[in-house]
């Protein structure tokens, strides 16, 4: 059974990674998903290779006008919107005395006014249909970030305080529309594999990600997808503002001696 058939579905960040495996997985499971990414070509050939229940749109999740060209878009072609994941995301690591105002600004362009932007033009969408669900595509250095991460961890709590406060707004006006989070930790993509393979020792690195995680191994996409597609489906019709950490145990972990509350 096609858990989420003839729903009308859009992934940000869907050329690579994540959300490419979200918006594969998707298609699988019968829906129509507009993948968009400002990676063009990739994006195109991914929807390509899709087929016809998968097209392509050019979006800056931080660009108001493209938000409201991919949505016009996506109802021209299918209809109203039932699924949104923002998974489109930047992380460049950095500690206070390293990080640069412009580094700041990249990361809450990306993640907060991201998802300010996607939920605020999903929610209009949505409501024409009379119900809908958001997933945004969070991290657990929105929970508990390390030294390295005070721009992306700042930017994806932001992310989080959306989320929240969209599924109780939603919730309130009566509008059946859900908004959760999936918060991942080491997990195999692009990005990840390209710090594997400038490493002299490719296998150690990894070892060492896999081992700061209690299933002592980095995740794979579609372990990540697998819980966004339960959030996205009417399985999860009881589920709302919720942060689901697919994580392999990290945030389970107590802090070290010495740190933490």
């Amino acid at each position: 059974m096609q858990r989420i058939n003839n729903k009308v579905a859009l992934v940000t960040g869907a050329a690579s990674g994540i959300g490419a495996g979200i918006a594969r997985l998707f298609v699988e499971e019968g829906a129509k998903v507009l993948l968009t990414d400002i990676n063009c070509a990739a994006g195109e050939a991914l929807a390509d290779q899709l087929g016809a229940n998968a097209a392509f749109a050019k979006l800056d999740v931080s660009d108001d006008a493209d938000w409201s060209a991919a949505l016009a878009a996506l109802e021209q072609r299918w209809g109203p919107l039932d699924i949104l994941v923002q998974s489109a995301g930047i992380s460049y690591p950095a500690h206070i005395e390293a990080a640069t105002l412009d580094d700041w600004d990249r990361h809450m362009a990306v993640h907060a006014r991201g998802a300010f932007l996607g939920c605020k033009h999903a929610v209009a969408s949505m409501k024409k249909k009379g119900a809908g669900s958001i997933v945004n595509i969070s991290t657990v250095e929105s929970i508990r970030p390390g030294p390295l991460f005070v721009c992306y961890g700042a930017a994806k709590a932001a992310q989080d305080a959306v989320t929240k406060t969209v599924a109780l707004h939603c919730g309130e006006q009566g509008y059946n529309i859900r908004c959760n989070s999936v918060h991942p930790a080491a997990t195999r993509t692009p990005n990840l594999q390209q710090y594997l393979d400038a490493s002299d020792d490719p296998a150690r690195l990894e070892a060492i990600y896999g081992g700061m995680q209690p299933l002592n191994r980095i995740a794979e996409v579609s372990e990540i997808a697998a819980a966004v597609l339960f959030l996205a489906s009417d399985e999860a019709s009881f589920v709302t503002g919720h942060q689901m950490y697919v994580d392999g145990g990290v945030l389970a972990k107590p802090y070290p001696a010495g740190e933490g509350a």
